[in-house]
């Protein structure tokens, strides 16, 4: 085991958690995150600590840290702010490795706070205990069914990963991947990072062999070199999807009272972020958007896309999307056109986009698509509409939910298999009459299943096919 994940086992991999600061109020931070740790189904001892409490959650209490039978690895602290170094103190003393700070009021309120947090840091340095915090709402690690978070998500595990500098910001990108069927190996708050931040748990994702995607929003960095040092050292083995924000005066003011983070140029800060790899989003959509493609898509080879549409003017926005994201809709040979027009009726549009309008008979689209994938100047494929023209029971239309869940489930499963044997990326949006309500239900958990995400619109799907290009330029030059 790498040192960089040895460092972290303690954090994400507890074999029994101390929580300091437990509260039987229900109001209270100290009993929602003990609570939701507790009902996220984590199998190791919890031992809370609160001297005025007997019993709490059906939890024998203990009125401290040294009372515990135990050095459990991971204490989680929610006590006041002044409290807290006085805390981590005896978490040393106790042979505890790591504590998350749940606990606000340090360096983003002012000087006082500031002292507090630096106290903080050289207790840890000199204990050699692990930090994530303070100002953090929590860390998630299902694999081990680990939830001490604020809010009560509980995601299953899965290949993306996750660092965000705000709590809430990073609970909108889960909430997003649950609705779309999707899992997390890890979720991370860092907070106001008096230890461990965005850069050390991009090195430790970038270790993890469970992760294959990571996501990370940063309002500022305290260490630009090292930062992109581990980013190019990452990046060459796994994505890293960046959104960054406090470019403007106001946003770096609320950056600053928010985490104390210290924002950078804009300009700069995206050179050298590119420079080393890192994705850039533009919002938080495209932040999921671009991380969740990277589950099951291959690379392109190139900037060819080909378009399959279930609608003629979806079509003429994808191809727009597509042109203003830096991509290429070639033209379509006349091998591939002639292949097509032995299926499609007369009046197809015989060019790409591929239009399947009032044409859409069952099988129409994945022959379509088999035919674009096999295609050698398409490099990409970005389907519209998606429907597959399936019929329902007795040869009756299917309703718009079925079609896409119970009968279309073999059809997603059939793309995953010409992922897989084309090496092309497939590519799915769809507007919210089949994508954006339903994947948020039913359609999205069958989706999720094969490792895709329905976008609910052609601007998306383009921004996300960019990005894969642009990941497999970089590897071409970078890869180790």
């Amino acid at each position: 085991m790498s040192e960089v994940l040895d460092r972290f086992r303690p954090l994400f991999h507890p074999r029994s958690i101390t929580f300091v600061g437990a509260s039987k109020h229900p109001g209270k931070w100290g009993h929602i995150v003990l609570q939701n740790l507790i009902n996220g189904g984590f199998a190791g001892s919890i031992y809370p600590v609160n001297p005025r409490e007997e019993e709490i959650l059906n939890l024998r209490v203990r009125r401290s840290v040294a009372e515990v039978p135990e050095a459990s690895d991971l204490a989680v602290v929610v006590t006041p702010p002044p409290t807290v170094p006085a805390v981590l103190q005896d978490c040393v003393n106790k042979g505890i490795r790591a504590a998350l700070v749940i606990s606000a009021g340090f360096a983003e309120v002012g000087e006082q706070g500031r002292a507090l947090q630096t106290q903080m840091a050289h207790i840890a340095r000199k204990g050699n205990l692990v930090i994530l915090g303070p100002n953090s709402n929590g860390i998630m690690s299902p694999r081990s069914r680990l939830y001490p978070t604020m809010p009560p998500l509980v995601p299953e595990a899965g290949p993306m990963a996750l660092v965000s500098q705000s709590g809430n910001v990073g609970i909108s990108i889960v909430s997003r991947a649950m609705m779309k069927g999707l899992g997390f190996s890890y979720y991370a708050s860092s907070g106001n990072e008096a230890q461990q931040g965005v850069t050390d748990l991009m090195e430790f994702y970038g270790k993890d062999p469970d992760v294959r995607a990571i996501c990370t929003y940063v309002e500022g960095v305290k260490d630009g070199r090292r930062f992109l040092d581990v980013a190019e050292q990452v990046t060459c083995r796994k994505p890293v999807v960046m959104l960054k924000v406090g470019h403007t005066d106001a946003g770096a003011r609320a950056a600053l009272s928010h985490t104390a983070s210290l924002s950078g140029f804009r300009p700069i800060f995206s050179h050298a972020a590119k420079r080393a790899g890192i994705l850039l989003a533009d919002n938080i959509d495209e932040l999921f958007n671009i991380t969740a493609a990277f589950i099951r898509q291959p690379l392109p080879k190139g900037r060819r896309v080909g378009i399959v549409t279930s609608g003629g003017g979806w079509g003429v926005i994808g191809a727009d999307a597509c042109a203003r994201a830096g991509l290429d809709v070639v033209p379509l040979p006349e091998e591939t056109i002639s292949r097509l027009d032995r299926v499609l009726p007369p009046w197809w549009s015989r060019g790409n986009p591929v239009d399947l309008v009032a044409g859409m008979r069952e099988g129409d689209m994945e022959y379509s698509i088999k035919t674009l994938l096999e295609c050698p100047v398409v490099d990409a494929l970005l389907l519209l509409g998606m429907r597959s023209g399936a019929l329902g029971k007795e040869g009756k239309p299917a309703t718009m939910l079925d079609s896409m869940t119970a009968v279309d489930g073999p059809f997603y499963h059939r793309l995953t298999q010409l992922l897989d044997e084309q090496g092309k990326p497939i590519i799915l949006a769809a507007d919210s009459a089949f994508g954006e309500v339903d994947t948020a239900g039913p359609l999205g958990k069958v989706l999720g299943q094969e490792g895709l995400v329905c976008y609910s619109l052609p601007d998306h799907g383009a921004v996300v096919l960019s990005k894969l290009a642009d990941y497999a330029d970089y590897l071409k030059t970078h890869r180790r």
